[in-house]
C-alpha cells in the first residue's frame, strides 16, 4: 500500500486504530476520520447547541460540555504539527476527549429526561 493510500485509509475508511500504527497515524485517525474522537465530539457539540437553542439547557452548557469545551480537541489539533508524539501524551488527549464526550452524554440524558 502506498503512503497516500494508507493516509487515505487512516483518515477516511478505518473504523478503529491498529496497534501497528504510529502515534501520528493515531492522531490523524482521531482528528480526520469520521470514526475518530474529534468527529464524535463535534456531534455531541451539535446536540448541546440544540438543547441550548431550544431553551432546555442554559448557555453555560456550551462552555461546560459543548463547543467551548475545546482544550483537549485543540491539543489534538496541535499534536498534528508535532514531529514526535509521546504515547502518554497521545493517550491523555484521547482519553480526555472521550471523557468530555461521556460527560456531555450524561448531561444530555439528564436534560432530556427532566
Amino acid at each position: 500500500m502506498t503512503i497516500a493510500k494508507f493516509y487515505q485509509f487512516v483518515t477516511e475508511r478505518a473504523t478503529e486504530t491498529q496497534p501497528s500504527w504510529t502515534n501520528k497515524d493515531c492522531i490523524r485517525f482521531h482528528y480526520f476520520n469520521p470514526n475518530g474522537v474529534y468527529a464524535k465530539k463535534k456531534a455531541i457539540d451539535k446536540l448541546i447547541d440544540t438543547l441550548v437553542d431550544e431553551g432546555k439547557a442554559k448557555g453555560g452548557a456550551i462552555i461546560a460540555y459543548g463547543s467551548l469545551n475545546y482544550h483537549n480537541t485543540e491539543h489534538l489539533a496541535a499534536m498534528l504539527r508535532y514531529k514526535r508524539v509521546k504515547p502518554s501524551e497521545l493517550y491523555a488527549v484521547i482519553s480526555g476527549i472521550q471523557w468530555d464526550i461521556e460527560k456531555a452524554k450524561k448531561f444530555i440524558a439528564e436534560t432530556e429526561g427532566a
